[in-house]
């Protein structure tokens, strides 16, 4: 099950989060995720972010109608950007990696690092959107997004300091995984 932890303006805008964090909090895998709430052009968008891995799915023009299918969209975007990075070739998620499974929403678990590397990915979404297309119903989210997760970012759990991507990250953990 995915647990996206979100920030204090995502949790007043989605209203029903988990209040209590898990008590597990500690053992970070591939299903946790921290998300924020940004806006472009007076437009609400998400950003969610695996914590692990720093990959990232960007998702734009976000309406509160829209958060009773928050899984629905949060999956699909998952794989059209796994899609897209080419880290899976078919339409399904890996079931060793991504458990398909409703997420659940919890109040942010304050990890700063996550936090840190969100804010600039979000300053260089809002930036490719407008001196590259000059507003956000003409991007192509799907590639901006695919660029920022090119971007040199590290490891959250790394033993020893060195640049790494998250597409990269993604791939070794999926082959360590299996």
């Amino acid at each position: 099950m995915a647990r996206i932890y979100c920030t204090k303006k995502l949790k007043d805008f989605i209203g029903a989060v988990d209040e209590e964090l898990p008590a597990n909090l500690n053992e970070i895998s591939m299903n946790d995720w921290n998300a924020h709430l940004f806006f472009i052009d007076k437009k609400k968008c998400l950003i969610f972010m695996n914590n692990l891995t720093f990959y990232s799915l960007f998702v734009t023009d976000i309406l509160k109608k829209d958060l009773k299918n928050i899984d629905t969209i949060f999956y699909t975007r998952l794989r059209e950007q796994l899609f897209s990075d080419r880290i899976i070739c078919g339409s399904e998620l890996p079931e060793q990696v991504f458990s398909e499974l409703k997420p659940t929403f919890y109040k942010t678990n304050n990890n700063k690092k996550v936090i840190g590397r969100i804010n600039d990915f979000v300053s260089d979404f809002k930036f490719h959107c407008s001196y590259k297309y000059g507003s956000l119903k003409d991007m192509n989210v799907v590639f901006e997004n695919r660029i920022i997760n090119e971007t040199p970012t590290g490891k959250l759990l790394e033993v020893k300091k060195s640049w790494s991507r998250p597409i990269q990250n993604v791939i070794e953990m999926m082959k360590t995984r299996t």
